[in-house]
C-alpha cells in the first residue's frame, strides 16, 4: 500500500508542476479579438493536438498512449500511465471593410495538461486528471469621436478605449470502463471557472479646460460543476478492419457568479502607465448571480484499418441560445461544427519515417457569436506524430504530436473577419517515463 501511495503522489506532484508553468506562460498572451467581448469569449480548440491534426475528430477516437479527454469513454482503453500536454503559437489577423483596416497579433498558449493511468493491468478501466482552457477574452479597441453639445462651437473630441480580459477553464477528473468488451462508458467530473473583466475608459481631449478621465468597469468571477459523459462502441468487420462509434455530451449547468461594478475618475500613472483612481463615483461589490452554461453534444464514426490508416467524421453542437449572464441574453446563437479527418502510418519499412503518423483534416460550421449576422467558420489542419524512439528498441511509446492549422471566421460581408494560423506541439509521454525498474 505505501508503494502505491508514493507512486500516486509523484504523478499528482508532476501534474501540479506543469500547471504552475501554465500560469506564467499564459501571461504572455497578446491576442486581440473584438468578438471575444460576447458570451464567455472566443472558444479555443478543445481537442488534443493529435485529434486537431485530423480536423478535430474525437468522438469515436481512442489510442492506447494518448488521452482523448473529449470523450471520457476512451479512458477504458488506456494501457500505460501517460502525461499529455500541448502548447501552441497562434497568429490572428483582423480585417474590416468600412473603413479598410488590418491588425495582426501573436499569442502563445498552453492548450491542455492531462495525466492518465490504467487501473487494470490489461486495460478496461482508466482514470484521467486534467486542466484545459475553454474560452479566452482578450481585446483592446480604441475609438475617437467628436461630441456636439448643442451650442455652436461647443464640441469635444472624446477618446474611448474598450478593453476586456479573462476566460474560462475546466479542471476535471474522469474515469472510463468497459461495459462489455466492445462497449465502453466514461464520465468527467469537472469544475468550470473563469472571469470576465470589461472596461470602458473615456477621455476628453483637445480642450482648453482639463477634465478627469472616466472608467466604467465590470468584473465578474464565476464557477460551478460540469459533468461530461460519453460512450464508445467498436465493431470488428474482419481481421484487419474495425468500425468505431462514439457519442458524448454535457447537460446545461448553472455557474455561481460574483460581480463588481465600478464607476470612477482616474489618471494614468506617468511611471507605470497603469490607471490610478482619483475618485470613486459608484461602486457595488459581490453582486451574486448565475451564468447559464449551455448543453452540448457530439457524435462520430471512425473506420480503422488496423495499424495502417483510419478516417473519421464528427458532428458537434452547442445550445448557446440558452446562455444567460445574470439572466440577460447576449449576441450568441446555437453553434454547430462538422469535422472530417484521418491519418496514415506506413509501418512497413525499416526507416524511422515508416513509424511516423501523417494526419490531415477539415472542419466547418457556424460560430456561436452573432453580432450582425451569422459567422461561418472553417479550419484546415495537417499534423504528424513523431515517435521519440522506434518501439522495436525500447518499451517506450512516447510521441511528439504536431499540428498546423489555418482557418477563418466570418466572410467578406462580416463587420470584422478573422483569419488565423496556429502551430501546436503535444507531448504524449508514456511507459518508460513512469515505469518502476525491476532490476538494478
Amino acid at each position: 500500500m505505501p508503494l502505491v501511495s508514493t507512486t500516486m503522489y509523484k504523478k499528482i506532484n508532476l501534474l501540479g508542476i506543469v500547471c504552475l508553468c501554465w500560469l506564467s506562460f499564459a501571461q504572455a498572451q497578446t491576442e486581440n479579438s473584438p468578438y471575444s467581448r460576447y458570451g464567455l469569449g472566443d472558444i479555443v480548440p478543445g481537442q488534443n493536438i493529435l485529434s486537431r491534426g485530423m480536423g478535430g475528430v474525437s468522438a469515436a477516437y481512442y489510442d492506447f498512449n494518448t488521452i482523448n479527454f473529449i470523450n471520457p469513454a476512451s479512458y477504458a482503453r488506456l494501457q500505460a500511465t501517460t502525461l499529455d500536454f500541448g502548447v501552441e503559437l497562434g497568429n490572428r489577423t483582423l480585417r474590416a471593410n468600412n473603413p479598410p483596416r488590418k491588425f495582426s497579433s501573436y499569442s502563445p498558449n498552453i492548450s491542455y495538461v492531462q495525466l492518465a493511468f490504467p487501473l487494470k493491468k490489461n486495460g478496461g478501466w482508466g482514470v484521467n486528471i486534467g486542466l484545459r482552457p475553454i474560452t479566452r477574452v482578450n481585446y483592446k479597441i480604441g475609438q475617437t469621436e467628436r461630441l456636439y453639445l448643442g451650442v455652436p462651437g461647443d464640441t469635444f473630441n472624446i477618446s474611448t478605449l474598450y478593453e476586456g480580459n479573462g476566460g474560462a477553464y475546466e479542471a476535471h477528473i474522469g474515469t472510463g470502463f468497459n461495459i462489455t468488451k466492445d462497449l465502453t462508458f466514461g464520465i468527467n467530473f469537472g469544475y468550470t471557472f473563469g472571469s470576465k473583466d470589461y472596461t470602458t475608459r473615456k477621455a476628453i481631449i483637445d480642450t482648453l479646460e482639463y477634465y478627469y478621465k472616466s472608467n466604467h468597469e465590470t468584473k465578474t468571477n464565476y464557477g460551478g460543476v460540469l459533468l461530461n459523459a460519453g460512450l464508445q462502441y467498436t465493431a470488428k468487420l474482419d481481421k484487419l478492419h474495425w468500425l468505431r462509434f462514439g457519442v458524448y455530451g454535457n447537460l446545461e449547468s448553472k455557474l455561481n457568479a460574483k460581480q463588481d461594478i465600478i464607476r470612477e475618475s482616474f489618471e494614468y500613472n506617468s511611471n507605470t502607465g497603469s490607471p490610478d483612481r482619483i475618485d470613486s463615483v459608484y461602486r457595488q461589490s459581490d453582486i451574486s448571480g448565475k451564468v447559464t452554461y449551455p448543453a452540448s453534444y457530439g457524435a462520430g464514426i471512425v473506420f480503422d484499418r488496423l495499424g495502417k490508416w483510419q478516417i473519421g467524421v464528427d458532428y458537434a453542437q452547442q445550445k448557446w441560445s440558452k446562455y444567460r449572464f445574470y439572466d440577460e441574453k447576449d449576441m450568441v446563437q446555437d453553434s454547430w461544427q462538422m469535422k472530417i479527418g484521418g491519418q496514415i502510418t506506413p509501418s512497413g519499412g525499416k526507416t524511422y519515417w515508416n513509424f511516423v503518423s501523417y494526419r490531415a483534416g477539415f472542419s466547418f460550421g457556424k460560430d456561436y457569436i452573432k453580432v450582425d449576422k451569422e459567422l461561418p467558420t472553417w479550419t484546415l489542419s495537417l499534423g504528424v506524430g513523431l515517435p521519440m524512439r522506434k518501439p522495436a528498441y525500447t518499451n517506450q511509446f512516447s510521441v511528439i504530436n504536431t499540428v498546423f492549422e489555418f482557418g477563418r471566421r466570418g466572410d467578406n460581408t462580416s463587420l470584422v473577419r478573422e483569419s488565423f494560423f496556429r502551430v501546436g506541439i503535444g507531448l504524449s509521454l508514456s511507459d518508460i517515463w513512469f515505469q518502476k525498474y525491476k532490476y538494478d
